[in-house]
C-alpha cells in the first residue's frame, strides 16, 4: 500500500480526490496515481484552494518554491502557514522521485560546457548550479515544462525526468541523478478556522484530470 493511502481511504473513503501539481508526468503526479483520482492542475498553491473549497485532498512537496527574476515569490512553508486552522497534515513521507536529468537541445549545445540557459522548476535549481552554474535560469512551474522549452529551443539545457526527455525531441542526456522529496498529504481541518486569506489571482483552474 502507498504511504498515505490507508490514512486517506479512513478519513475520506474509496472516492477521494487528490489535487496536485500538474501537468501529467510530473513527480506529484506519479505519487498521486497511487492514492486516488487525481486532478492536476497548475500549481501546488491551486491544489490546495481546491481541495479546500470541495473538502478533498492535496498533495504537496514542500520543495515547492516559486520564483521570478526579483527572487522567491512563494514557498511551501508560506503556502503551510496560509492555511493553518484550514488544512492540515494528514502524512508525511519520503519517497523517490522518478529518475531525474540534465538534458542538452542538440542543436543548441554539443555538451554542458556549451549551455548558455537551462530550463527548470526552481525547485531543482542545485542542479542547475552543480552541472551548468554559468547559465541563464529560465524557470518554469513544473519539470515537464522545462522539457517543453528545451525542446521547442527557448533553453539549451533542461531539467527534468528521465520518461518525460526520453519522449521528446533533440534532446541528449548528459547527467542522471535519482534524489529523493518529501510529500506532504493536506485534508481540510475539522475545526475551520475564520479568517481564510483570499486566493491569488490567477490560481484557481484545473489544468488536467
Amino acid at each position: 500500500m502507498v504511504a498515505g493511502e490507508g490514512l486517506m481511504r479512513a478519513a475520506g473513503g474509496n472516492s477521494s480526490t487528490i489535487f496536485t501539481l500538474g501537468p501529467a508526468g510530473t513527480d506529484a503526479h506519479h505519487i498521486a496515481k497511487g492514492l486516488g483520482d487525481v486532478t492536476l492542475v497548475d500549481s501546488f498553491p491551486t491544489a490546495m484552494r481546491l481541495a479546500w473549497e470541495s473538502s478533498e485532498f492535496a498533495l504537496v512537496c514542500p520543495g515547492f518554491v516559486e520564483r521570478a527574476e526579483s527572487g522567491i515569490t512563494d514557498s511551501w512553508v508560506s503556502l503551510h502557514f496560509r492555511y493553518f486552522g484550514r488544512m492540515r497534515i494528514l502524512k508525511a513521507w519520503t519517497a523517490p522521485t522518478k529518475p531525474m536529468c540534465i538534458a542538452v537541445n542538440m542543436h543548441l549545445a554539443s555538451g554542458l560546457g556549451d549551455v548558455e540557459s537551462v530550463a527548470l522548476h526552481p525547485s531543482t535549481s542545485a542542479f542547475a548550479e552543480r552541472y551548468v552554474p554559468s547559465a541563464k535560469h529560465v524557470y518554469v512551474g513544473a519539470k515537464p515544462l522545462a522539457v517543453a522549452e528545451a525542446e521547442k529551443g527557448n533553453a539549451a539545457a533542461c531539467i527534468g525526468s528521465i520518461d518525460i526527455v526520453d519522449s521528446a525531441k533533440n534532446l541528449k542526456i548528459e547527467e542522471v541523478f535519482y534524489p529523493e522529496m518529501l510529500w506532504c498529504l493536506y485534508q481540510r481541518d475539522a475545526v475551520d478556522q475564520e479568517g481564510f486569506p483570499e486566493p491569488r489571482a490567477g490560481a484557481c483552474n484545473a489544468v488536467e484530470q
